[in-house]
């Protein structure tokens, strides 16, 4: 139900970053940019690149996702730590239809590579288009917080574990 859920497009090199103003299926909620990595501080969660949202500043970006209103939906997602950096600049803000879900802090000191952590949700459509958003909530200094992996599916309940 999402457009590019892994961050895939555009393709940057492997072992670079590159900033942008939008990506296929993501906005700019606010910050200076999207950042997208290639294995440049760790490894992504699912095929070769992540989005880190707070790559010059703190940033949000977020994508109107087509539902049903009143049907429930599975929102399900990775995030993790940018290895080194404290749980204070790695605060993930997720929102649903601008109803805050969560509010994840994560540590990465200590860390020599990404430690991914699966997240899942039951949400509930109110409209036509649901609005989903993900934002840096941390200290912004350029370095922190990883997303990757994000998916919407219609509720059929909770699986014992969560694909990759």
């Amino acid at each position: 139900m999402l457009v590019n859920g892994s961050f895939e497009h555009p393709q940057v090199p492997s072992g670079t970053s590159h900033p942008f103003a939008t990506i296929p299926g993501w906005h700019l909620a606010f910050g200076p940019d999207i950042e997208l990595q290639n294995h440049v501080a760790g490894a992504p969660a699912v095929g070769d690149q992540l989005a880190e949202l707070d790559s010059d500043a703190s940033s949000g970006i977020f994508q109107r996702v087509r539902t049903e209103p009143g049907r429930q939906y599975r929102l399900q997602f990775f995030a993790s730590a940018r290895p080194g950096t404290s749980p204070a600049e790695n605060v993930l803000v997720v929102r649903w239809h601008r109803r805050v879900l969560a509010r994840i802090a994560l540590d990465g000191r200590g860390l020599t590579h990404t430690d991914w952590h699966a997240y899942a949700f039951k949400v509930r459509a109110t409209g036509r288009r649901t609005r989903l958003a993900f934002a840096d909530g941390g200290v912004s200094d350029s370095v922190g917080t990883y997303l990757d992996g994000v998916k919407v599916t219609s509720w059929r309940g909770h699986p014992t574990a969560l694909p990759r």
